[in-house]
This record gives structure tokens, sequence and C-alpha cells, in this order.
């Protein structure tokens, strides 16, 4: 019981005092990687032994390209942590850097037997395969990967090389192509958009004979992928616009993205407008006879198109 002269004190803790490994796992995250390596080596001396702080430091070395700090790191966490798969990945990524790919290849394999799901097991051993020329099972880990996780830009581009490497340029096509369709405007899809512009200029032969210009063909092939999810009227603007400023004449031979239009989005070269114009006609118009005959490129165009629409 309290009475009326008596002072009734209470303690309320204080708040949750925020974990400091956390503290500097997010700073790693934004980018702040010297900082959270100073943490994460004073945390060390005070927990030698916890995972996540050797996991994330060494992860942070790896990025900085301290490898022999990483491998380090690393390789004490595995050691005492020898069921925690993504120690093996980042262990082996570390490898793979200074082109130790046989090495990095036997952890990245632990991994994907411990964690046949791990997306980054298994493009990173794909990766490694196709570095150590051995491409089937490169398309294998790296197709696995994309299943897995299908917005990895990097697990699609890293197939769509190993399918040119095997000369499966039509898959390699369409692997380069999903990684600008994931994120058009970062470096790796810059990379896909230039390897795609390396095959149009390869000039490989598509079922039922030439593809004519493989440039034109590609130019084709894009313009009916975009125009897939526009209305008539939408196809018509483009194609008119495109014929107004066609009438001083484009430069069909200058590969330059010089043109630009209102109602499409991009730069474009001169090829490139005269195909999206041919495919906008073959839309609204199909009657129209064109001045210019894209006709074989279009045809290839249109049967990769349904191919891949599976009609």
């Amino acid at each position: 019981m309290v009475s009326k002269d008596s002072i009734l004190v209470e303690w309320t803790p204080p708040p949750t005092v925020e974990d400091p490994i956390e503290a500097a796992v997010m700073k790693l995250e934004s980018g702040e990687i010297v900082p959270a390596i100073l943490m994460l080596e004073l945390l060390r001396q005070q927990h030698p032994d916890e995972r996540r702080l050797l996991y994330n430091l060494g992860l942070a070395y790896s990025n900085l390209e301290r490898l022999n700090d990483a491998r380090t790191v690393l390789g004490e966490c595995i050691r005492l942590h020898p069921n925690h798969v993504n120690s093996r990945v980042a262990l082996g990524v570390t490898y793979a850097k200074e082109g130790q790919h046989r090495e990095a290849a036997k952890l990245f394999e632990e991994a994907v037997a411990a964690e046949p799901d791990n997306p980054w097991a298994q493009r990173n051993l794909g990766g490694c395969w196709l570095a150590l020329k051995e491409v089937d099972r490169a398309i294998s880990c790296l197709k696995r990967a994309t299943e897995l996780s299908p917005e990895d830009q990097q697990a699609f581009f890293g197939l769509g090389e190993a399918y040119r490497v095997a000369e499966r340029y039509e898959d390699a096509d369409t692997a380069y192509r999903q990684v600008v369709a994931i994120d058009e405007f970062n470096d790796m899809a810059k990379r896909a958009k230039q390897q795609l512009s390396a095959l149009a200029r390869l000039g490989y032969t598509m079922r039922g004979g030439s593809t004519g210009r493989p440039d034109a063909v590609m130019y084709c092939l894009s313009a009916l992928e975009h125009f897939a999810d526009l209305s008539d009227a939408e196809v018509e603007r483009i194609t008119f616009e495109i014929g107004m400023l066609g009438t001083k004449g484009f430069e069909i031979n200058n590969p330059a993205q010089q043109y630009q239009l209102r109602s499409m989005p991009g730069k474009f070269s001169g090829l490139q407008m005269v195909c999206i114009m041919y495919v906008g006609f073959k839309r609204i118009a199909p009657e129209c006879a064109a001045s210019f005959d894209l006709l074989a490129e279009y045809a290839v165009a249109l049967d990769m198109f349904n191919k891949r629409r599976g009609k």
C-alpha cells in the first residue's frame, strides 16, 4: 500500500538498443562499405564466432577487392558454420574474381548440392562453367537460375552469353531481350543491347532460309513486340509520324541512332525507322505497297514473334 506521504517511483526500461550487427549490415546495403567494415571488425573482437558478422564482413572485403581478407574471413565462417550455403557461394565468388574458376566451381557445386534451389549458387556455377568452356553445363545452371529468379538480369545475360557461345543464336536473342525487358535503363541492359546488335550483324540463318538483312529482321521483330500492346490508333500515329519525317529521307546505311519520335520513346537509326514504319503499315494497312522491300525480313521476324507467343 502507498500512503499519501509516499512518493511512487516507476522505472521504464529504455527502448531496445539497435542491433549493432544489423546497423553494420544496413551500412553495407546503403553502399557505406568502409564504415561497415570498421564496425564489423570491432564487433568481431567481441563475437568472433558470429555467423552473420563473418559472412557480411567477408562480402564487404570481396566488394572492395580485398580478396585475401575475404577468403580468410569467409573460410573461417565456413569452418565454424559448415552448413551456411551462402558463405560457400561468397567464397566461390572471391576465387572466381581471381580467375581460379576450378576452385570456385567446387564451392558452387557444394552449395548447389546442399540447396538446389539457391538461384545465386546456380547462377555463379553457370558462370564458372562458361569460363571453363563447359557450355552445356553452363546453360543448364543458368537456365535454372532464371527459373528460380525471373527478375535476375545477370542470370539472363549469362544465359544469353552461354547460348551465343553454343551458337544457339535465337535462344541468345531471347535471353538478351529478357535482360532489357526487366530494366532497360541500366548498364546490364546496355550490354544486352550491344549483344543484340552483334547478333544482328552476325547474319545468322533462320529456319526457312536467309534472313536477308539480319539487322532489319531484329528491328522488325522489335517493332512487332512493341506494337503488340498498342491499339491500332497508336500504331497509326507512330507510322504516320515516321512517314512525315521520312519525306526528307532516312540515312538507311548509317547505324547512328539519330532520329527521335514524339509518339514513341527512344532513339533510332534510319533503317530502324523504316522497319518500324513497314511493320506499322502491315498492321494498319496491309494492302498498301511499300516503297521499300522488307518482305523477307518481315516474314522471318513475324515467324520468330509468333513462335515466342506460342502461335
